[in-house]
């Protein structure tokens, strides 16, 4: 027979079909009223049936309940058959006033020996740096770790001599369990602590927050990298994801806007200098030294800092004068300042505003009515394109010009060049050919001007 599955039916029961009484003569003071339909629909009744279930309420279940307002209810039944109500409330919370308030934003670095490291980066500099440690958590789950391996040596062993190993595999399903309850506890204590220091500085400040977004760190601690078992099961234990999904969730809580808490590409923040922005080294795990600047101070607390950075490169206005573009290297200011100098014709043409000369033709084909030099000369971006772009003609023995339109431009190179009189000209005259690669700048205008008499 098939075994029982705990996997919850995502069904949800909205107001509409649920009601909560409280009864206070009664022993149990709190009921669920829930509509029942699956007898009457199938009956075609217009009235249905209400189910009565006791519920057993906690005082702090009661008081969230109580702050907000109930929306769904979901029931199911767990692995040891017993029967559970999950209720949706919204909450209404006051948004937090930031106006008038200096820009600052605090830098989070997720970490594994440290749990947290947290910079305040401000107009002053950066302050507040705080490392959140949990080692009571790594001790803890050292035991439980051990205590699995034992477990997993034993089942083999059971396994391997044709003995029953169900005892062990139930120990091994308890342990990881429990494992997986003290780690979200921990992770849970983390993100309390994290959001009381996050209130705490949004009194002073216009507090933007940044975490690092860990995405395909699991991909360098597979088998083959060649980085350990104990690094593998370092990186594959650690979760970031959740953490990140309970601060976010903590945050709105408290009236934090959500736009303010981004997480950010944290590709080579631990090892790039945020001083100068070169490469550095990390003689150990919680140093980090840059050789180009001499720049020596803790690992995690550069790799904040970049992170805090890359928050300032993705808003504007904390880039500006009035904001926190001090922290910017010259470099970082001048990939910002390409991005904002690009034309507003970029990727436009203007070939619409031309009229060919037949029906089914552009402006490029027909150039034999219009002089190339004014093509050559012309300030639209697509049309430079079309006429500098020397692969696109070839010369004949007759000393005409032909387009080659009809090749695509990965066959454009395959295409066999003829050349005849006017080559032969044009190589005495010292001009370059139009399939020649290393031709001078302005070459391309030569060759038309050259074309363009041999018409004549």
């Amino acid at each position: 027979t098939r075994g029982y599955s705990t996997r919850k039916i995502p069904r949800f029961a909205f107001t509409q079909r649920f009601e909560i009484v409280n009864s206070p003569e009664l022993e149990i003071k709190h009921w669920l009223k829930l509509r029942d339909s699956l007898d009457s629909v199938s009956e075609g009744r217009v009235r249905h049936d209400k189910l009565m279930i006791p519920l057993s309420i906690s005082s702090f279940h009661l008081n969230r309940m109580r702050e907000g307002e109930v929306k769904t209810v979901r029931i199911f039944k767990d692995s040891r058959r017993k029967w559970w109500a999950i209720f949706t409330v919204t909450l209404v919370v006051d948004s937090i006033n930031t106006d008038g308030k200096p820009p600052a934003i605090l830098s989070i670095d997720l970490g594994i020996n440290k749990a947290a490291c947290s910079v305040l980066l401000t107009k002053k500099g950066y302050k507040q740096t705080r490392y959140w440690k949990q080692e009571d958590k790594l001790q803890r789950m050292k035991s439980l770790d051990e205590r699995v391996f034992s477990l997993q040596r034993e089942k083999e062993h059971l396994l391997s001599t044709d003995e029953n190993p169900d005892r062990v595999t139930a120990q091994l399903r308890r342990m990881s369990g429990k494992r997986e309850r003290v780690s979200k506890e921990y992770d849970r204590k983390l993100v309390k602590d994290l959001s009381d220091y996050v209130r705490e500085m949004t009194e002073d400040y216009d507090l933007y927050v940044s975490i690092g977004k860990l995405k395909g760190i699991r991909n360098s601690a597979r088998r083959g990298n060649y980085k350990g078992r104990r690094f593998r099961g370092m990186i594959h234990r650690w979760a970031f994801a959740r953490i990140h999904v309970m601060l976010e969730h903590k945050f709105a809580s408290l009236g934090f806007d959500s736009k303010k808490f981004i997480a950010v590409p944290e590709q080579w923040t631990s090892i790039m200098c945020h001083k100068c922005g070169h490469k550095g080294i990390r003689p150990k795990q919680n140093l980090f030294i840059c050789a180009t600047c001499g720049l020596k101070m803790n690992a995690d607390l550069n790799g904040a800092l970049n992170i805090g950075k890359r928050l300032i490169m993705l808003i504007p206005s904390l880039r500006d004068e009035n904001g926190l573009g001090m922290w910017l290297t010259s470099k970082e200011r001048a990939i910002l300042k390409a991005r904002r100098k690009k034309s507003s014709s970029h990727g436009k043409s203007a070939l619409s505003h031309r009229t060919p000369a037949l029906k089914g033709e552009s402006v490029a084909d027909c150039y034999d009515q219009t002089s190339l030099v004014e093509f050559a000369r012309s300030k639209d971006p697509a049309m430079v394109n079309a006429v500098e772009t020397p692969s696109a003609i070839t010369l004949t023995g007759e000393g005409e010009s032909m387009q080659r339109t009809e090749a695509g431009s990965h066959r454009r190179n395959d295409v066999p060049m003829k050349r005849g009189k006017v080559f032969d000209t044009l190589k005495d005259s010292s001009f370059s050919d139009a399939g020649d690669s290393s031709r001078k700048k302005g070459g391309t205008q030569k060759f038309l001007d050259v074309s363009s008499l041999t018409h004549k």
